[in-house]
């Protein structure tokens, strides 16, 4: 998977928007959310009839949306969004980009139809908005580690890891020790904390792990000069669409457009393009939160 870039001495995106209350959960840095006006780019989709319908994606997250040097969008967020528009007949996306707090803000008021930011489907959420049955993207999860023989969540049996209860990774071990107790990771909780300081208390020995996201393990390794090793990708966390409650009939041709996208390999080849790997294939037989939160 190509490197992500991540700040290191940010507290992860998920936990950060959790803070914010703007019901998010996820690992990468984000930029400031003050301000609420659109950015000024914009990325037209492919179709070019039917009902215009209203995407908002977040610009300072790459790989998956943000500005090239000429200030368009790009990353795979947004050539997924402009894959589906090119195979739907009834809609036609207007693609901007805007603060995620007033992205989400827009969806919700019904401004904006669709938003796209590698969301998860909490249940803060769900009170709020609807998603897509079918997910567009896989993200893959290790754990940083002294020891460099622990690989598997096998080897993670017994051991401690940090983690802050508001974040969704908290959520998915809860799930996993429920679901394997003979194998359970002993969860120790913090507040708000740096992808950087979590590396050290592993590193100092005051924990045994933490979770983050594969691509962002080596830029905070090597910034915060930690020494640490990571498992194999050991949980996936599913990322879909997120719409406005009334856009039922919207939601449920972007559905089957995915589900068409993921049967012809269309999908895998977008992520092996952007993201260095086709996900769906790669982490196939990874637990993933589907198989955590869902049963």
């Amino acid at each position: 998977m190509a490197k992500q870039n991540v700040t290191p001495y940010m507290i992860s995106r998920r936990n950060f928007l959790k803070g914010a209350g703007i019901l998010g959960l996820g690992v990468f840095g984000v930029a400031s959310l003050s301000g609420c006006a659109p950015d000024s780019s914009s990325a037209t989709g492919g179709s070019a009839s039917g009902k215009t319908v209203s995407v908002l994606t977040y610009n300072g997250n790459p790989p998956y949306c943000s500005l090239d040097k000429e200030g368009n969008l790009v990353g795979y967020d947004v050539d997924v969004l402009k894959a589906v528009d090119e195979r739907l007949d009834d809609y036609s996306f207007d693609i901007d980009s805007m603060d995620f707090t007033a992205m989400i803000t827009a969806c919700e008021s019904g401004s904006a139809e669709l938003v796209s930011c590698q969301l998860v489907p909490s249940e803060e959420r769900k009170e709020k908005f609807i998603f897509c049955e079918e997910s567009f993207c896989l993200s893959p999860m290790v754990f940083a580690v002294r020891d460099p023989n622990i690989k598997t969540l096998d080897d993670m049996a017994g051991l401690t890891t940090l983690s802050n209860p508001i974040n969704y990774e908290y959520g998915m071990i809860e799930k996993y020790n429920e679901k394997y107790p003979d194998k359970a990771i002993e969860l120790k909780t913090t507040s708000d904390i740096t992808m950087a300081d979590a590396f050290k208390m592993v590193a100092s020995g005051q924990v045994d792990s933490y979770s983050c996201y594969d691509g962002s393990f080596d830029t905070v390794n090597d910034e915060a000069g930690t020494g640490l090793y990571k498992t194999n990708v050991v949980l996936c966390e599913s990322t879909y669409f997120m719409f406005n409650k009334e856009q039922t009939e919207l939601r449920d041709a972007v559905d089957k457009v995915l589900k068409e996208m993921k049967g012809d390999g269309s999908l895998g080849k977008l992520a092996e393009q952007d993201l260095g790997v086709d996900v769906f294939t790669a982490y196939a037989d990874v637990l993933s939160d589907n198989e955590l939160m869902n049963d």
